[in-house]
C-alpha cells in the first residue's frame, strides 16, 4: 500500500519505464565517457580516505627527527598506513585515466562529427569538464609540499604573473599572496577537495541530462543493418536496453577500470615525496605530467621577447604560457561553431545523428590528425635537451609536421570517400509518445 502511494506521488513507475526505454550506444568507443565517470568516482572515494589523514598546513613539525612542513609529514604518514600508499596511487592513476579517457572521448566525438547542433552545447560542457579536471590535477600538485610540487606550482604562479598589467595581482589572488607562502596550501586544498569537485559533479550531471534529452548519436555501422538484434525506441534510435545489457556492459567497464587502476597502483610508483624531500630554495625547474607537457614545450620553444606596452611587459612567458595555450583552448571550445560557420552542416533532424566515417569529412579528419601531431611535437619539445634536438629544429617540426601529416591524411581520406551514404540516420518509427 505504501509503495503504491509513493508511486502515485512521485510517479516512479513512469520514471523507471521512461528511463528503461532509453536505447544506449552499442559501439565500444561510446564507453569512454563511462570510463571517465568511474575514474571520477575513484578519485572522490580515495580522496575522502586521504582527507582523513592529510594536514593542509606548512607549519614546521618534527617527523623522524627532522623539521619538515606538516603537509609533507602527513603524506609520509599516509604512506605508512596499511592502505595509505595504495590509496594515494589509485588516486593518482585515476586522475590520469580520467584525463586520458576524456581526451580520447572528445577525439571520438570530433572525428565522427557528433558535436553538431544541437549537441554543440554538450561539446562545450565536455570541454569544460576536461579543463576543470586538469585544473584539479594542477592544484593537487602542491598538496604534498615537497621539492617537486612547490617547483611545479611555482611555474604556474610565474605564468599567471606574466600577464601584462594584471598578472601579479591576479596571481596573488589565486595563490593567496606571493608564492610560496603559508596560505597557498590551504587555499589549493579547498579548491582540490571541495570547489572543483562540486563544479565537476555539476557539469557531469548537466552533461548527462543533455545527453538523455538530446539522445545519443547513432554509429554508422549500427545504422547500416543490425537493427533486428537491438532495442529500438519509439523514435527509431537503435541501441541496447538499460536492463540487462547496458547495465552489464557498464559493470564490465567498471571492473576493467578497477582492475587496471589496481594493477597500476600495485606496481607503478607515484610521486615519491621521500625522494624529492621538503622544498629547497633554488631548485631547478622540473617537468610537469604529460597532460601539461604541451604547455611546457610551447614555453621552451617560444623565443625571447621583452616588450613594454603602456607600462605592461609582454614576455615570452606570457606568449608561450598564456596567449598560445589560451588560443588553443578557445579553439577547442569553439569547434562546433566554427564547423557550422564554415560548412553549414547541420543535421536535418536534430533528434539524432548518424556519426560520420573518417572519410566523410576529409578536411575535419586532416585538421584533427594535424592537431594531434602538433600536441605530440610540442610535448616532445619539453624533452628537447634530453633528446639532443635544438629548439630551432623542434619549432620547425611543430609548424611543418602537423601541416604535412594533416595534408597527407586529408588526401588519403578524400581518395577513399565520401561513400554518399545517407546522413539522416535510419528510418524513424513514428510514434506520438516520447521515448
Amino acid at each position: 500500500m505504501a509503495d503504491s502511494q509513493s508511486d502515485s506521488r512521485l510517479e516512479l513507475g513512469d520514471l523507471v519505464e521512461k528511463f528503461g526505454g532509453k536505447a544506449f550506444p552499442v559501439h565500444a568507443s561510446f564507453y569512454l565517457g563511462e570510463l571517465a565517470l568511474f575514474a571520477f568516482i575513484g578519485l572522490v572515494t580515495t580522496g575522502i580516505f586521504l582527507a582523513f589523514f592529510y594536514e593542509p598546513s606548512t607549519r614546521q613539525v618534527t617527523f623522524q627527527q627532522q623539521n619538515v612542513p606538516a603537509a609533507f609529514a602527513s603524506i609520509l604518514q599516509i604512506n605508512q598506513l596499511t592502505l595509505g600508499l595504495i590509496a594515494r596511487r589509485i588516486h593518482h592513476w585515476s586522475a590520469h585515466i580520467m584525463i586520458a579517457a576524456l581526451l580520447v572521448h572528445m577525439a571520438r566525438v570530433y572525428f565522427t562529427g557528433a558535436y553538431k547542433k544541437p549537441r554543440d552545447v554538450n561539446w562545450v560542457v565536455g570541454s569544460g569538464l576536461l579543463l576543470l579536471t586538469v585544473m584539479a590535477a594542477f592544484v593537487g600538485y602542491l598538496l604534498p609540499f615537497d621539492e617537486f610540487s612547490v617547483t611545479a606550482t611555482g611555474i604556474g604562479y610565474h605564468i599567471v604573473s606574466s600577464i601584462p598589467w594584471i598578472g601579479r595581482p591576479l596571481a596573488n589572488l589565486g595563490f593567496a599572496g606571493p608564492f610560496p607562502n603559508e596560505f597557498t596550501v590551504p587555499r589549493f586544498y579547498g579548491w582540490h577537495i571541495m570547489l572543483i569537485p562540486l563544479v565537476l559533479a555539476g557539469l557531469i550531471g548537466l552533461h548527462l541530462v543533455i545527453l538523455f534529452k538530446l539522445k545519443h548519436t547513432q554509429h554508422y555501422a549500427v545504422a547500416a543493418g543490425v537493427r533486428e538484434r537491438l532495442h529500438e525506441t519509439r523514435t527509431g534510435i537503435i541501441g541496447l536496453p538499460l536492463w540487462p545489457e547496458q547495465a552489464l556492459n557498464m559493470a564490465v567497464v567498471f571492473l576493467a577500470y578497477a582492475a587496471g587502476v589496481s594493477l597500476l597502483a600495485a606496481f607503478v610508483p607515484v610521486h615519491p615525496v621521500e625522494v624529492f624531500g621538503p622544498p629547497v630554495p633554488g631548485t631547478p625547474a622540473l617537468k610537469p605530467d604529460w597532460y601539461l607537457m604541451w604547455v611546457f614545450g610551447i614555453l621552451r620553444l617560444t623565443p625571447a621577447v621583452d616588450v613594454t606596452v603602456l607600462g605592461g611587459q609582454i614576455t615570452a612567458e606570457f606568449i608561450g604560457g598564456v596567449v598560445i595555450p589560451g588560443i588553443i583552448v578557445a579553439l577547442i571550445f569553439l569547434v562546433p561553431f566554427i564547423d557550422e560557420r564554415v560548412t553549414g552542416d547541420v543535421p536535418a533532424d536534430p533528434t539524432y545523428l548518424t556519426t560520420d566515417r573518417l572519410t566523410d569529412r576529409p578536411g575535419r579528419t586532416g585538421i584533427g590528425v594535424g592537431a594531434i601531431v602538433f600536441f605530440f611535437v610540442v610535448s616532445a619539445a619539453g624533452y628537447s635537451a634530453e633528446l639532443g634536438i635544438s629548439n630551432a629544429i623542434m619549432t620547425g617540426l611543430a609548424v611543418l609536421a602537423p601541416i604535412v601529416v594533416g595534408g597527407i591524411v586529408y588526401l588519403a581520406a578524400r581518395s577513399f570517400g565520401p561513400d554518399h551514404r545517407s546522413r539522416s540516420g535510419p528510418s524513424v518509427v513514428t510514434d506520438d509518445g516520447d521515448d
